[in-house]
């Protein structure tokens, strides 16, 4: 066999193995993110402490964002889930989690002026088994489940405000 048809048999097998650990590791994330999460048992407050609930939001598609400040692809999104609230207020609910401190989630939204809601969890999200940051429940406007969005997300691309647009 020559160097040059080694070198291309080579470069392909590992090009096919490099696809069946991406496909792996996709999977097994998956398997990590819960599909259903009690958002009440997380006692979800508010930056001033007021309680609230993701069914006070019922009507609307609730895109429930969990993040950390620590987190630089969660960081990334926030301009276009940002903008994303601003374009459908009427239709769409922006939603961040996290359970860090309040004074430090305080002073994020003070500083950066977002205007989707900042919300407290309570509990560790670690207790719903909720640890992939970021991740984003999108519920339809009962509630119920529709999509969960790993990672960073173009939230301002028209083809997912499409999507969102469309739920039920």
């Amino acid at each position: 066999m020559s160097r040059r048809k080694l070198f291309w048999t080579s470069y392909a097998v590992g090009f096919v193995l490099a696809g069946f650990i991406a496909l792996f590791a996709i999977s097994s994330l998956h398997q990590l993110v819960p599909q259903q999460v009690n958002w009440q048992a997380l006692q979800l407050t508010d930056l001033k402490g007021k309680p609230v609930s993701v069914a006070d939001y019922s009507g609307k598609v609730v895109l429930v964002n969990v993040w950390a400040t620590w987190c630089k692809p969660c960081l990334q999104e926030m301009p276009a889930l940002d903008k994303l609230q601003q374009l459908y207020p009427d239709k769409l609910a922006v939603l961040t989690v996290s359970d860090e401190e309040i004074e430090k989630l305080q002073r994020f939204s003070t500083r950066h002026g977002y205007r989707f809601s900042f919300l407290k969890a309570n509990t560790p999200l670690a207790d719903q088994s909720v640890t992939v940051f970021p991740s984003t429940y999108v519920l339809n406007q009962r509630g119920r489940l529709e999509a969960i969005y790993l990672g960073e997300q173009a939230w301002d691309s028209t083809q997912l405000q499409r999507k969102l647009l469309a739920i039920d």
